[in-house]
């Protein structure tokens, strides 16, 4: 249930102060109303930059429902946040729910497909690092092994010092007798 819903309207001029009509409450609770989605206090900012940066988002977007409209909202804010994740963070698990989440998100109307490359980079991301792990892993397994060889030479090289030490040193009289 919304709280208390405010009308928030972004300006189209190119001025570099893009206020907001009213900000009279820092209560991060309290629900608004930014471009017809109803939004909390603390989403204002993210929501205004994403129709500044794509103003086309929301034109094929005909649902009438402010609370199933306010759903969308969130599912996108979310798959925002999902894809602000550094790529040891994400899981394919969650990579695939954002790809679920987008694909919902573009039958709905939204217009997202600048989201599609994002996701699409993640997904590499992910791949990078895993395979990256893995030659890590395969890197540092023949270094151990190289390591241990190196101590055997290097355990051989002493014993045959010791033995042409041995070798060259005099024989005492009492060795002989």
């Amino acid at each position: 249930m919304l709280k208390k819903a405010k009308r928030y309207v972004l300006s189209d001029s190119d001025s570099d102060s893009d206020s907001l009509l009213d900000t009279s409450s820092d209560d991060d609770d309290e629900i608004v109303e930014v471009n017809g989605f109803h939004v909390l206090v603390s989403q204002v900012n993210q929501v205004k930059e994403m129709f500044n940066k794509h103003p086309g988002l929301s034109l094929n977007f005909n649902v009438k429902n402010k609370q199933l409209k306010s759903a969308y909202m969130d599912v996108l804010l979310d798959l925002i946040s999902t894809l602000c994740q550094s790529a040891k963070e994400h899981s394919l698990k969650d990579l695939n729910k954002a790809d679920t989440a987008l694909l919902d998100l573009t039958r709905a109307g939204l217009k997202v497909g600048w989201l599609r490359q994002k996701l699409d980079d993640a997904y590499l991301k992910k791949e990078k690092q895993r395979a990256s792990g893995a030659w890590i892993r395969e890197l540092e397994e023949q270094v151990k092994k190289r390591k241990l060889a190196l101590s055997n030479l290097e355990s051989d090289l002493k014993k045959e010092k010791a033995a042409a030490l041995a070798a060259k040193a005099r024989i005492g009289f009492s060795d002989i007798v």
